[in-house]
Formats: structure tokens, sequence, C-alpha cells
């Protein structure tokens, strides 16, 4: 878009600029040198002065927010920020010398070639709203708090201007940028997003995380790294261990707070104000979240000069391409029904995967000469890629020996897990050489993987915030997925505050009319019952003939009991509602999901899952 031609016509008031750009209103004070970014409900952007706000120091509204005020819109300020780029990025070019394109790409932000190519390596083609938003703003040095639902591209939002920036790596002893993740498969991942940014450069960066050796990053250290990502706990050891006091990091010019409501819920925020205290004033700090406890703005407050928000999370909480399906279930059924919907509904194959011969073989033991590393090999799209969340890790490793007992391929992960069989199994799950990933919470953030299909809430999670945390692994990048819930009646207070939060229409067996839609409307039903009680009688006999797995179920079931008993409670508007919802009809009727595909006969496969190798089905 060519600014100077857009701008139909500029009037001058009380030292304001109005331009009217196509009938979107921008408003820029003349008179401000720095200022923060707000966006009304009609799509109006504000730059205002600094202490132009209220008295709670933030350049927001921090209670409407919490109380879900509106969001911005995605194209609210792309007028703003051309306008203020369009003169420093007329003249840059790319290697042929030709001039840049301002059309809104990566191109139009003014970021070297090298980080170009990168960036169309990593097969980046046009800046996601997060990012169109937060990189010119970063670039400029300022604060922000950005919020944008998972899987919108808020690491390569904060990763890109940082590159650009630090350019190259400094012989001045110091680092420069650091990033803390909540959990260790989080600072992984940006890890290996870092380094693909960071290819062409001799920046250096250093992964810190606990569980690793303290010796080997107390050499990475001394190594004068550029870019830092660690886990809060591990870095404040690494601080205090080396005696890295304010002078030992006085280089630093970043610091990131990746997932920051995650990092206030499992207890860091202690943690994060001692690190807070050991960095420099002048440097820059940005939080990305993808959604806003109190405790986080509490900890704005503190740490940050004249923030920025960013707020993208409002208006779509989840993927638009995500559909969803939430199965009513029976306590002694929700074994059977779990292994129905992999076996019926999703179809995954048993045995491992094609190619792979056996799932205990380190994945990164074989390179190829020249070949690109192991961690950035190319996937391949998988309809079978399926991740089961669950609430314990005695819940975890029963349903990964039970599932393997049936015949699929599966990986596992849950916290106090070695770290070096963590990398093992996510790296496994990444690279396709099994199917299923069975998780606790540890892993509803952090595990990227873009091609997933499927996810399962095998537990229902207590808030709506965590359900979404898990199905953001699904649908990402422009691709669609399922989401599958199994809901006892326990559960179903906790569904329907989930149901209000996502504001959809709750819809129970053959309730609606026509077609429902599973991408806006939350739709209830029960499998179909006689491919139920076929996998439960089949896990019985399973039970019965293997003690070691019917030993791992009562210390499963025994600790669910404990969890139970410990999470939180759900609204008093919902556990009333509850009871209506569970005694009516709907709630037990055949899922309309079946409905679709009624008029064809299932395939006649045996009620026993098969131990071992891939059942092939023969053509009618």
């Amino acid at each position: 878009m060519k600014v100077t031609q857009q701008l139909a016509r500029t009037q001058e008031l009380d030292g304001w600029v109005g331009y009217n750009d196509g009938g979107q209103k921008t408003w820029l004070d003349m008179n401000c040198r720095e200022g923060s970014l707000l966006t009304d409900g009609d799509e109006t952007s504000h730059v205002r002065t600094k202490h132009a706000e209220a008295q709670d120091g933030f350049g927001f509204d921090v209670a409407d927010l919490l109380d879900g005020g509106e969001g911005e819109e995605d194209d609210g300020d792309e007028a703003f920020i051309a306008l203020k780029q369009a003169a420093a990025f007329r003249k840059n070019t790319n290697l042929k010398g030709t001039t840049l394109k301002k059309g809104g790409g990566f191109q139009s932000m003014g970021l070297n070639g090298n980080l170009l190519r990168a960036i169309t390596k990593k097969g980046f083609k046009v800046p996601t709203p997060i990012q169109r938003k937060t990189i010119p703003l970063i670039l400029q040095r300022k604060d922000l708090l950005a919020m944008a639902r998972t899987g919108s591209g808020k690491t390569a939002a904060f990763l890109i201007p940082m590159v650009q920036t630090l350019k190259a790596h400094s012989a001045n002893m110091g680092a420069r940028a650091l990033i803390l993740s909540p959990s260790r498969e989080l600072a992984i991942q940006t890890l290996s997003v870092t380094k693909d940014f960071t290819r062409g450069t001799d920046l250096k960066t250093m992964l810190c995380v606990g569980g690793d050796s303290l010796n080997e990053q107390f050499a990475n250290m001394s190594a004068n790294p550029d870019i830092i990502i660690a886990t809060p706990g591990r870095f404040l050891h690494l601080l205090v261990e080396m005696n890295l006091n304010v002078t030992g990091l006085s280089k630093m010019q970043y610091v990131v707070f990746d997932e920051a409501d995650r990092l206030f819920e499992m207890g860091f925020a202690a943690q994060l104000e001692e690190i807070l205290h050991s960095l420099p004033p002048t440097r820059q700090t940005l939080l990305f979240s993808a959604t806003l406890p109190s405790s986080v703005t509490e900890f704005v407050r503190a740490g940050c000069q004249d923030p920025i928000l960013i707020r993208l999370d409002a208006d779509t909480k989840i993927s638009p391409d995500l559909e969803a399906a939430v199965f009513s279930v029976k306590g002694a059924e929700k074994l059977g029904t779990l292994l129905h919907i992999l076996h019926d509904v999703i179809k995954i194959p048993t045995g491992l995967p094609e190619g792979v011969t056996d799932l205990s073989e380190n994945p990164s033991k074989k390179r190829k000469r020249g070949g690109a590393d192991s961690s950035h090999e190319k996937q391949k799209t998988s309809p079978y890629a399926t991740i089961v969340f669950t609430s314990t890790k005695h819940d975890v490793e029963f349903l990964q020996t039970m599932l393997t007992h049936a015949g699929f391929a599966v990986s596992y992960v849950y916290g106090s897990l070695d770290q070096t069989a963590r990398k093992t199994q996510v790296e496994n799950f990444r690279r396709g050489r099994s199917n299923i990933l069975v998780v606790t919470d540890v892993a509803a953030r952090g595990i990227d993987i873009p091609l997933l299909s499927n996810t399962i809430n095998y537990s229902f999670p207590a808030t709506p915030k965590l359900y979404v945390h898990r199905v953001g692994r699904v649908a990402r990048a422009g691709m669609r997925g399922w989401a599958y819930s199994l809901v006892k009646d326990t559960d179903v207070p906790y569904l329907l505050d989930l149901q209000l939060f996502l504001s959809q229409k709750l819809i129970l067996g053959k309730e609606g009319k026509g077609a429902p839609n599973y991408t806006t409307d939350m739709v209830v039903g029960a499998p179909v019952r006689s491919k139920v009680e076929n996998y439960t009688e089949w896990l019985n006999k399973l039970l019965s003939d293997e003690s070691d797995l019917a030993a791992l179920q009562r210390v499963s079931e025994k600790a669910e009991k404990l969890y139970l008993k410990t999470r939180n409670s759900a609204s008093s508007q919902s556990a009333r509602r509850s009871r209506e919802v569970v005694s009516s009809k709907g709630f037990f009727q055949v899922h309309p999901l079946y409905v679709a595909s009624s008029h064809k006969r299932p395939s006649s496969r045996s009620a026993v899952p098969p131990r071992v190798g891939r059942t092939k089905r023969r053509k009618s």
C-alpha cells in the first residue's frame, strides 16, 4: 500500500494530525516523541504522550483488560506503521540492488538481506498479524505486552527484530539478549527457531535449562554468548553460582518473557523479579502471552517502562480452522472410548510408521554429510499425529503402556521424566517415528509441531485457558485439525465454563437442525456404544493377563482421585446448569459426528486390536 497516495486528506486539530485512509482513522500526536499505541473498538489507533494515561502507570486500562475488554483489530495500526516506516524503508534494497517491496511483507520492514533469506528458508511469506504489529515497534525499542493465541507466530515476532538489532557477535563480554521460557520443551523449541534465524551470522546462542550439565552451562556462559534461552530456575541458579551481578549482565539489551502467563501460573514470579533486579534498567522488556492473568499486570507495572499493548486474543481464542467434538462417557467406558477414537474415528494404523524399524533408535545418530540438521528435517503431513492430554504422570505411564499393548507407536512426556528421555520422546514424535504422544500439561505449550492433526483431552482441563493452550497445538499455520474431549458427568461444570468462555452454542445429541458447525458450536454426544463395549471387553482381558499393567492402572486411579480433590472448582452457575445437561436426553444420544457417515457400514475389523504390525484394509 502506498501511503502517500492513499492519504485522502489531512487536517490539524489542537496539535493532532488526522489522516483519513480509506475509512480508517489514524491519529498521531506531533508534539510527542515517544508514546503508547492504543486501539479502540472503532478501529481507531492513537499515539498518546507517556503520562497522558491514568494513575496505574500503563498505557492502557488494566481493569478493562481483565474484564475482557475489546481487543484490537488486525489492520487497525497498518496505516500508522506504514507511515512511520515509509521514509526509512524507501531506500532499502535487496541483494540484487532492486527496491524492496512496500506491500506489508517482511521486505518492507527494513530487515537485512541475510535475515530475509533465513525467513524465506523458514517458509514464512507474509507476516502474521502479531508479527506485523510488533516487529516495527520492537525495532523502535519499545517495551511491549503482546497477546495473541497459541500458534499465531509470537516466537518469530520477537526473534526477527532481535536478530536484526544484534547483527553479529560482540567481542565485549556479556550476553545481550535473554529469553525466559516456562518449560524445557519450549526453550528447546525456541533455540531451534533462533538457530534458523541466525544462520549466516556469527551470533552465539546458549540453552540454559534444568536437567542439563551445570559444568557445561558454566563453560557455555564463559564463552560469551549473545543470546541466552533459559528457564527461570536454572538461569537464577547460574546467576548465583557464577556471581553474575548487575555488572556481569550490564550489556543486556533485551529480556523476553515467552508465554508470560504460563510463567506466573507455574509460580516463577519471585524468581522473575530477582532476575529483573540483576538486569540493567536500560533493557527492552517484551512480554508475549496467550492470556492475561492479573499477576502478569503486577509484573508489567514493575518491569516495563510505558509498555505498549498489542492484543489480538479477544476475538479469536482458538484457531478458526479447529474442529472440536465432545464425547459424553461413563467412568468404566473412558478407556474403551479412547481406543475407539484412535482406532475408528482418527483411524490410526497399528504398528510402526513406514520406514521405522525400531522406536528405541537414536533419531539423531545418523546424519548425511552436507545434509540438513536432523532437527530441521522437513516433516511429512500425517493425518494420524495425535497428542493425548492427561492429568498426572501416572496416567501417562499407564496409557503409554496400554496403547503400546494395543499395537500403537507411542511416545510420552511428563515433568519428572529424565531430560535426555524427554528429548528423545519428543523428537520421535516430531519426526513421525510415533503417531501418538501422551503427555501431561507440561507439553500444552512449547511443542511446536505444525503438522499435528489431532488432540484428545483424556482428562478434561480444569480451566478454559488450559483448554485453549492444549488445542493450540492443532490447526496451526493454516492447517485444519480436530480436538476430541472425553467428559464424565463430574466434568460437565467445567465444560459449561469453557462454553461460556468461547461463546459457543451448546448442542446436545440431535438437538441441532441440520449438520452442526464443529468450528463454532460445542457439540456433545455419546460414542457408538457397541464399539466402546468391544474395546472395553478387550481391555479387561488384557488387564487380567498383564499384572504389571493392572498395577499401573491402580496407581493411576489413585493419582486421579488426588488430582480431582485439588483441581479448581467450576463456577457455581455452571454447576447448577450441569444437572440439567446431564439429565437431558441429548447428553447420552449418539454424537452427530456419526450421522454423516451412518449410511456407511463400518469395516469388519476385529474388536481386539492387533499387537504388532500394520493392518491393511482390503478394497471392497
